[in-house]
């Protein structure tokens, strides 16, 4: 699948597009466009693949906007987050949730070890993950929350309903447990 099948871009935003626009020209590129967002992490991925990717405009233009999703080689979806969670990146985590429970996915890693600060409506949004993760007989884990972002969140009281790990690495093991 290509990233701008993922964000069912337009031929008008296509041709706005940094990857559309680095890659129309060249049609074996052109085909090959299997955006980092699904390929990280699945089989056949290499440390190669992963360099390649941290150059990427587009992953780099993704990375800035501080939400970028990503498939772990358990199954789950990593949504990595950094930065502020503030409104404009709720709304970016909120077309992802659309995006996977479009495509079925019922595991779901938050990995926030990179979040300096969040917001009510983010936290709004991790129950709807939540929420959508349960319905599709999943589960969500959130990963690395420390400093002010982990005390919001003990105060709100998610981890009584929400799993949290230190680490991508044990949320993926309670996730290999679903």
């Amino acid at each position: 699948m290509k990233c701008y099948e993922i964000t069912d871009c337009t031929p008008e935003q296509r041709e706005t597009c940094i990857v559309y626009r680095n890659f129309q020209n060249n049609a074996g590129d052109m085909a090959n466009i299997s955006c980092w967002v699904l390929k990280r992490g699945s089989p056949g991925w290499t440390p190669g693949d992963e360099a390649r990717c941290s150059e990427c405009k587009y992953h780099i233009a993704v990375s800035r906007n501080g939400v970028s999703v990503q498939h772990c080689g358990s199954g789950a979806v990593l949504i990595t987050c950094t930065g502020t969670l503030n409104l404009l990146r709720t709304e970016v985590l909120g077309e992802v949730a659309k995006k996977i429970k479009a495509q079925k996915q019922n595991k779901v890693i938050l990995d926030i070890s990179a979040v300096t600060n969040i917001y009510s409506n983010a936290m709004s949004m991790i129950v709807r993950l939540h929420l959508q993760c349960e319905e599709l007989k999943g589960k969500i884990v959130i990963a690395g929350a420390t400093g002010y972002v982990k005390v919001a969140l003990d105060t709100v009281s998610i981890g009584k309903f929400v799993a949290c790990t230190e680490t991508v690495e044990e949320a993926e093991a309670i996730l290999a447990k679903v």
